[in-house]
């Protein structure tokens, strides 16, 4: 392992980089759907319909990416986290990934659902619509739409949790950690 002399630790061995490049894709998508989702509410209809276009697009591209990333994962563990990494940090790290992991599957599936319900179909840029996954029904749409927002506000609690702890091992621990997944 090399020695980051800046800080002093052992810096860790790197992820892949096709690990690397869809963990950036895929976290520069949320980030974007949260904030079409939330900043395009009060904007008018038309505006705001156009904007909801992107977002689902967008939901369909993050579960394709999650999907292949998760199949990516399966045959390349992830490097070992450095040894200055607290115990009590270890086992949170698994269950954040783990979370990101559901939430990443569950938050576009949920929103597939709701459009489903809604006789909504779902189109992928222009490029094609995507079959409905549920029967129409006003119930389950009411249901999956309330879902849906629910968890769009965990993984905007958890992208913020992730984001922090990453600024936290970067400029306060000064880990080495970041470096695993640094893209350049």
């Amino acid at each position: 392992m090399a020695t980051d002399a800046t800080a002093g630790t052992t810096a860790s061995p790197r992820y892949t980089k096709v690990a690397i490049w869809l963990h950036w894709l895929i976290g520069a998508a949320v980030i974007v759907n949260i904030g079409l989702a939330m900043l395009t509410e009060g904007l008018p209809r038309e505006t705001h319909r156009e904007a909801m276009a992107i977002h689902k697009a967008l939901g369909v591209t993050v579960l394709a990416l999650t999907l292949i990333r998760i199949a990516w994962r399966l045959g390349h563990r992830p490097p070992p986290l450095p040894a200055s990494i607290p115990a009590w940090q270890r086992p949170l790290s698994r269950i954040v990934h783990f979370l990101f992991y559901a939430l990443l599957i569950l938050l576009p599936l949920s929103g597939w659902v709701w459009m489903s319900a809604a006789d909504r179909p779902i189109d992928f840029f222009g490029l094609f619509t995507l079959p409905p996954i549920a029967a129409p029904g006003k119930a389950l749409a009411d249901t999956m739409h309330e879902r849906h927002e629910m968890l769009g506000l965990t993984m905007l609690a958890l992208v913020i949790v992730h984001v922090l702890a990453a600024l936290k091992h970067q400029f306060v621990d000064r880990s080495g950690v970041n470096a695993r997944m640094n893209p350049f």
